[in-house]
C-alpha cells in the first residue's frame, strides 16, 4: 500500500564517584503527577487498561525540525498532536499509562553542532501539559539523542561529557587526532529517578579504556582511545539507548565506531566505574560489542556503518531477544542503507557473550538483512530507525526522505508513507517512527477521531550552520 498525504490507499541511587567536578545537574518538577509516575513500573494498576481499547493501528513520530510530535491512522490522517516551544532531542515514546516521554532541546549548549542537542527530559499529558520534567545540562556535559524508560519508572538517558586534550593524552590517544580546541567528547549513560529526581545510576565510557601499550585485541572489552578518532571532538556519538529487563542489561548504539556496546546494569555506580562486580562479575566492561571488530584490532569485516536504533526486540514479537538496527549505511564503502537484524551468541543471565578469535564477537553475519531494490534506492547517511511489528513485518524509516515503510521477511514493501510539511514540501528530517498496535494501553478511551491529513509545521532552519552528524 502507497500512501501520500491526503490521498486514499492508493495500493496494497549511589554518589557517582568523580575525577573531577561535573556540571550541575538540576531536577524539576513541573506538575509532580504521582498517578503518572506509580504507573510507570511502580506497583500500581495503569487506569488505562479499563478503558475501551483502540481497534487500529497507529503512527507515531516527531520531525527534527518541528515543535510538534503527531500522532496519525495508517490512512496518514492526523488523529492527535502535542505542541513543545522547542524541538525534540530526538526520539519520542508514548507509555503504556498514556503519557508521552520527550526529550527536548535547550540549544547546542557546549556541544556545537553535536545532532540532537537536548538537556531536558519531560512527560506530557494527552493535553500537551508537562507533568515531569529533568534538566541534564551544564558547561561540561548534556543529554542528547535517546531515553528509555524502565519498568520501574526511572529513565535512561545518554549524554556527552568533554575531556580535555591533556586527559586523553594521558589515555594514550594520538596527539595527531587531538581536535583543535582541545575538546573530546565522550558518552555516558545516566538513570534517573523521577519520584526523587536524583541519579541513581551511571556508567561513563572514559572508565573503560584501554591502558596505553596495551593490545586492542587482548582486551576487547575495553574501549581503544585511538579508535574512530577524527579531527571533530565528538568521539563517540552515541545515537540510541535500550534496557532488557530479564538481563538487566543496558544497550547503547555507538555511531562513530558502528558498534552496538551492552553493559551490565546490575552493578552499582561504584561498580560501573571499575572492571569488577555485577552478575557478569565485569563491572562497567563492555560485555558485548558487534559491528567493526577493527575497533578492538581484529581484521574481520565490518558488518555495519554508522548505525542507529539499535535495540532488542521486544518479548512475542518474532525475533524477540535478538537486535534490530537500521544499519545507515557510508557514503564511501557502502552508499545504501539496510536493516539489519541479528542473533547475539550467549551472554544470557550471567554468561559470557560468545567470541571467535578471528571474527570477534559472534554471529559473524546478521541472521536477517533488508536490503531495498535497487539498495542505492534507500540511503539515509543519519538518523532513521527499524520496529518489528506484530505481523513479522518490519517497519523502517528513512529519516532523512521523511519516509516510512512497512517490509515483509521476504522485503517486499506492504505500506508507506511520505511527510509532507504545510508547504507541501518532503524529505522532511525524522529521525524514527513508532507504530503502536490495536489494543495499545496508552491510547485507551482517547479521541482518536481522523483530523485531515498531517502537515508538518517546520522551524526555521538554524542559519549559517550545517548538516549536523545526528
Amino acid at each position: 500500500m502507497s500512501l501520500h498525504p491526503g490521498s486514499a490507499c492508493l495500493r496494497a541511587p549511589a554518589p557517582r564517584p568523580t575525577k573531577r567536578p561535573f556540571g550541575r545537574v538540576c531536577g524539576t518538577v513541573a506538575v509532580l503527577a504521582a498517578s503518572a509516575l506509580a504507573t510507570g513500573g511502580c506497583g500500581s494498576s495503569n487506569p488505562a487498561a479499563s478503558l475501551p481499547p483502540t481497534t487500529e493501528p497507529y503512527v507515531l513520530f516527531a520531525p527534527v525540525r518541528s515543535n510538534v510530535t503527531y500522532l496519525m491512522d495508517l490512512q496518514g490522517q492526523l488523529v492527535h498532536q502535542w505542541t513543545s516551544d522547542a524541538g525534540p532531542a530526538c526520539s519520542v515514546y508514548l507509555l503504556e499509562d498514556g503519557e508521552l516521554l520527550r526529550p527536548k532541546s535547550l540549544g547546542q549548549g557546549s556541544f556545537p553542532n553535536g545532532g540532537c542537542n537536548g538537556g531536558r527530559v519531560e512527560l506530557m499529558d494527552w493535553d500537551g501539559h508537562v507533568t515531569w520534567s529533568y534538566d541534564y545540562i551544564g558547561v561540561d556535559h548534556q543529554q542528547h539523542h535517546d531515553v528509555k524508560r524502565m519498568p520501574n519508572g526511572h529513565i535512561l538517558m545518554i549524554a556527552w561529557e568533554t575531556r580535555t586534550a591533556a586527559e586523553a593524552l594521558a589515555a594514550g590517544r594520538d596527539p595527531s587526532t587531538i581536535p583543535a580546541d582541545g575538546t573530546i567528547w565522550v558518552d555516558h549513560v545516566v538513570e534517573v529517578d523521577p519520584a526523587t529526581n536524583t541519579i541513581a545510576w551511571i556508567w561513563r565510557a572514559w572508565d573503560h579504556l584501554l591502558p596505553p601499550g596495551v593490545s586492542p585485541a587482548a582486551h576487547p572489552e575495553l574501549i581503544d582511545p585511538n579508535a574512530a578518532t577524527t579531527s571533530a571532538s565528538d568521539w563517540t556519538h552515541a545515537n540510541a539507548v535500550d534496557y532488557n529487563p530479564d538481563l538487566d542489561q543496558v544497550m547503547v548504539s555507538v555511531r562513530n565506531f558502528s558498534e552496538v556496546w551492552v553493559i551490565d546494569h546490575s552493578t552499582t555506580t561504584a561498580q560501573a566505574a571499575g572492571h569488577s562486580g555485577g552478575k557478569s562479575g565485569r563491572g562497567g566492561d563492555l560485555l558485548f560489542r558487534w559491528g567493526n571488530p577493527r575497533n578492538y584490532g581484529l581484521s574481520a569485516p565490518q558488518q555495519i556503518f554508522g548505525q542507529h536504533n539499535a535495540h532488542w526486540i521486544e518479548p512475542g514479537l518474532q525475533g524477540a531477544g535478538n537486535v534490530l538496527l537500521f544499519d545507515n549505511g557510508d557514503q564511501t564503502a557502502r552508499p545504501y542503507s539496510t536493516v539489519v537484524e541479528f542473533q547475539p551468541s550467549g551472554g544470557g543471565f550471567g554468561l559470557p557473550y560468545g567470541t571467535d578469535p578471528q571474527s570477534g564477537f559472534l554471529p559473524d553475519a546478521p541472521l536477517w538483512r533488508y536490503v531495498a531494490n535497487p539498495p542505492e534506492s534507500l540511503f539515509a547517511r543519519i538518523i532513521s530507525s527499524a520496529q518489528r511489528l506484530v505481523s513479522g513485518n518490519t517497519l523502517v524509516c528513512d529519516g532523512t526522505g521523511g519516509r516510512f515503510l512497512e517490509v515483509t521477511t521476504a522485503g517486499q514493501t506492504v505500506w508507506t508513507y511520505l511527510v509532507t510539511d504545510t508547504n507541501g514540501g518532503t524529505a522532511v528530517s525524522t529521525f524514527r517512527v513508532t507504530r503502536y498496535e490495536a489494543g495499545f494501553p496508552g491510547l485507551s478511551g482517547q479521541t482518536l477521531t481522523p483530523q485531515g491529513p498531517v502537515r508538518v509545521v517546520l522551524t526555521p532552519a538554524p542559519a549559517g550552520r550545517g548538516e549536523p552528524p545526528m
